[in-house]
């Protein structure tokens, strides 16, 4: 599970102005004349918000004259986006915010084109418009329309590179061609959403020669990639680096194997007409357990392997002048996940080409809840033409800026990844044993509650709408869910997709917003779907680890 969203789970008690400043962050001194926020940099490195107060930012695209333009997804909701323009004021360090468009479809990707318009990746298309008129919403058009958009990955990551083709994700549909989906061939051998000119798990290449410079067919440029949505061009070299986000749940198909640890995030070298080897092959061009005996030998392997889930969402080469040398060529990858080693800043070593040629660096670590300070996860990453490092930051609503006061460091970062630290050793205990399992409901517990309900359903969130979710706890947590309440429904009927829960989290409630605060993606939804219609059966209790009461 990739991609996710902020705040809590089932608000339905909670009217919205109790809970929208949930997690925002508090500021600590200034960063460059910004509120400065408490997380761990290098010396000399600090962060500042530029803006907050957006519904579920994803990404920052420096413009020529210095100000930004921020693509706002709105959440999982259809028609929510919008875009934004923050324009610095020179007097006083600060940024102007002014909307450009409204009620995008799920927008994601930006990238500026050769003809200096500014393209837009929606879940259907990607349109272009001109940020400087008078009135942006009037020049918009429609470069590529009717991209596929179901599944677990429909959302839409582009680039150009330095010959003006323009590259477009298309993630795969399923999370690893499940069967009972109907994603993988009768005989088990193949898989249909991966193969032929229409497949699923690609990256699109295509020439902008139609009329009025559109795009009337693609090309897929590379094959065999679950879902890319980190991609990025050397300025120099034109060598093309992508980040794949690889597949969940790897334990559920061969017990032997760890979820925690398997299967590893990656960087790849793009070259065209590869297959990097999903769904069949992993990690080191090693057989998936669905398709044993399955020859990886042909298919190109990852130039680096990264932590498992820390999902790598953006990235770029660090290029500017603000940042030491050490900084120069550097790959910078924001890792969004909520695993072990997800909420970060990493800079990866580079040969001159941009070929990755060592383990990341922590450029901002400690970006855990502790205190009043929330928990970050970034998304999009990009250089400013002062040379500092920008960030949309999706579950606090913000666009932070990096900045660096060599008075005050030498701003070089430490090699290794940290581990989130926890003072609760009963938590720790129950999030060892929440580890080892692997039912529906222990996945959830994992990858939806512990990282997106339980700030505002834990204690320290004051139970919120009278549900208490507590961290690790899978079947505690479940049993809540499936408790009678005094007049009404549990919060979960087994089998039934009419459950408040289930409501709640599809959006479908009337008068109320979807929780988390922007919805669950496909993929998260079809988890929870998934156990409810398997009966929402209750993990099966250790004989180590005991719920708490």
């Amino acid at each position: 599970m990739k991609t996710s969203l902020h705040l809590g789970l089932l608000l339905a008690l909670l009217p919205l102005g109790a809970w929208a400043q949930t997690g925002k962050y508090t500021p600590n001194g200034s960063c460059d004349g910004l509120p400065r926020l408490e997380v761990s940099t290098p010396r000399g490195v600090c962060v500042g918000v530029v803006a907050d107060g957006f519904r579920f930012p994803r990404t920052v695209t420096p413009l020529a004259d210095g100000s930004l333009v921020v693509v706002d997804m709105g959440g999982w909701v259809p028609r929510k986006g919008s875009l934004w323009r923050l324009t610095p004021n020179a007097s006083n360090k600060t940024y102007a915010k002014r909307k450009l468009l409204e009620g995008l479809d799920r927008p994601h990707g930006a990238a500026v084109g050769p003809d200096g318009l500014l393209y837009i990746g929606e879940l259907s298309r990607v349109i272009r418009f001109n940020p400087d008129a008078a009135n942006p919403s009037s020049t918009v058009e429609t470069v590529i329309p009717e991209l596929p958009t179901d599944g677990r990955h429909p959302l839409t990551a582009l680039l150009f590179d330095k010959q003006g083709y323009l590259y477009v994700n298309r993630g795969s549909a399923s999370d690893n061609c499940e069967p009972l989906k109907g994603y993988r061939s009768p005989d088990g051998r193949t898989c249909p959403e991966a193969e032929g000119h229409f497949a699923r798990g690609v990256i699109r290449r295509y020439d902008l020669t139609g009329p009025g410079r559109t795009a009337t067919t693609w090309m897929n440029h590379a094959v065999g990639l679950r879902n890319s949505m980190a991609m990025a061009i050397h300025p120099e070299s034109g060598l093309f680096v992508q980040g794949e986000n690889s597949r969940d749940s790897i334990n559920k198909r061969d017990s032997r194997l760890d979820d925690r640890t398997l299967p590893h995030e990656e960087l790849n070298i793009i070259v065209p007409y590869q297959d990097y080897g999903w769904p069949y092959c992993y990690d080191d061009n090693k057989a998936s357990p669905e398709f044993k005996g399955f020859d990886c030998s042909r298919l190109r392997k990852p130039a680096l392997l990264l932590p498992a889930h820390v999902a790598p969402l953006g990235m770029t080469y660090y290029s500017g002048g603000m940042f030491p040398d050490w900084y120069k060529g550097k790959l910078l990858v924001t890792y969004h996940g909520y695993r072990d080693f997800g909420q970060k800043l990493v800079a990866i070593p580079t040969d001159a080409v941009g070929k990755p040629t060592g383990e990341p660096f922590e450029i901002i670590n400690g970006w855990y809840k502790k205190g009043t300070q929330p928990m970050g996860t970034p998304v999009g990453v990009s250089v400013g033409h002062d040379g500092s490092i920008f960030l949309a930051e999706d579950k606090n609503g913000t666009v932070l800026r990096l900045f660096f006061d060599p008075k005050k460091g030498d701003g070089i970062p430490t090699p290794g990844l940290s581990v989130n630290p926890s003072a609760d050793a009963d938590q720790d205990a129950r999030c060892r044993e929440l580890a080892t399992r692997n039912d529906s409901f222990s996945r959830i517990q994992r990858d939806i509650i512990d990282p997106l309900c339980t700030s505002c359903h834990g204690a320290a969130g004051g139970n919120a709408g009278n549900l208490r979710l507590a961290r690790c706890d899978d079947i505690g947590n479940a049993q809540r869910l499936l408790a009678p309440r005094p007049g009404r429904a549990p919060f979960v009927v087994p089998r039934s997709l009419e459950s408040e829960l289930y409501l709640r989290l599809e959006g479908s409630t009337p008068g109320l917003p979807p929780m988390p605060a922007g919805g669950l993606n496909p993929e998260q939804l079809g988890e929870v779907a998934d156990w409810i219609n398997e009966g929402a059966p209750i993990p099966r209790q250790s004989l180590t680890t005991a719920s708490p009461e």
